[in-house]
């Protein structure tokens, strides 16, 4: 327990000392809604206020309901008794019991930053309704971070996700699972560069985008490659779950096929890719 300056959140425990009439002190919880427990008094709000203007308030209120003639209170809070947790995608994961403002950077900073594999988004709940849960889109790198940081109240429970990825199959150099954090927006021709381009063999202009909704259907849509990545058309704009598939083009590869085999002298093999 200790004098603070700072204003008094939700979720903290403050001890209320009346020194000249102890039956009036108590040590309580503040409620979700700033509200605390007084004997004598009923419920008196705190939230917003520090100790100085707390102990003020409850003199007050001892002087003009004539239960205290001259009460001395002092209002000391605990900010440690109930901490914030932090879990997900963080360098140090735990429970953290911060003094002063509790804005959500700090807390992160806490928590030695953001791994790695962060994503960007954060999802925020609190020990009173933990199915009641807000989503903050965070900016990994830092750029865009200070319009979406806010105020945490003690109790809070704060989860970043980690970084969705994305996926790319079919006449591709190197398909897999990609992630789409990296900047702000990944696109389909950024994706097509991440697998390290398309072979020869591909049919670009008959590539499937395959969107996956919030419900897990999904939406699939065809796209030429080819005009996208000669800026003639129009690239889509590519989130987490999303499949591409570049399907193999017949005519190419039966040319490649034939070119390899004409290409064929002695023990020296001719292999033709593409995006290389």
């Amino acid at each position: 327990m200790g004098v603070t300056d700072e204003p008094i959140f939700s979720g903290e425990t403050v001890a209320i000392t009346v020194s000249n009439a102890p039956d009036f002190s108590t040590v309580a919880r503040v409620s979700m809604s700033g509200d605390v427990p007084v004997p004598y008094l009923g419920i008196v709000h705190f939230a917003g206020l520090n100790s100085a203007s707390a102990s003020a308030l409850i003199e007050k209120m001892l002087m003009d309901s004539n239960l205290v003639v001259h009460p001395h209170v002092l209002v000391t809070v605990d900010g440690a008794s109930t901490g914030i947790t932090v879990l997900g995608e963080v360098k140090s994961p735990g429970i953290y019991a911060p003094t002063g403002k509790h804005m959500l950077s700090d807390i992160l900073a806490m928590a030695g930053g953001l791994a790695t594999g962060a994503g960007r988004i954060i999802e925020i709940s609190s020990d009173s309704a933990p199915d009641q849960k807000t989503l903050i889109p965070w900016d990994p790198t830092l750029h865009n971070t200070a319009v979406f940081d806010r105020v945490l109240q003690a109790g809070s429970r704060v989860v970043v996700k980690p970084c969705g990825v994305a996926y790319i199959g079919g006449n591709v150099l190197r398909p897999g699972a990609y992630p789409v954090c990296a900047s702000q927006v990944t696109t389909a021709s950024q994706l097509v560069a991440l697998a390290s381009g398309a072979l020869i063999t591909a049919n670009r202009g008959h590539t499937m985008l395959i969107h996956t909704l919030p419900d897990g259907s999904r939406v699939v849509q065809q796209i030429d490659m080819g005009k996208i990545l000669n800026a003639k058309a129009a690239d889509p704009v590519i989130r987490e779950d999303d499949i591409i598939y570049v399907p193999l083009s017949g005519a190419k590869y039966a040319l490649v096929n034939m070119f390899g085999y004409v290409a064929q002298i002695g023990n020296t093999t001719l292999n033709v890719y593409a995006g290389r």
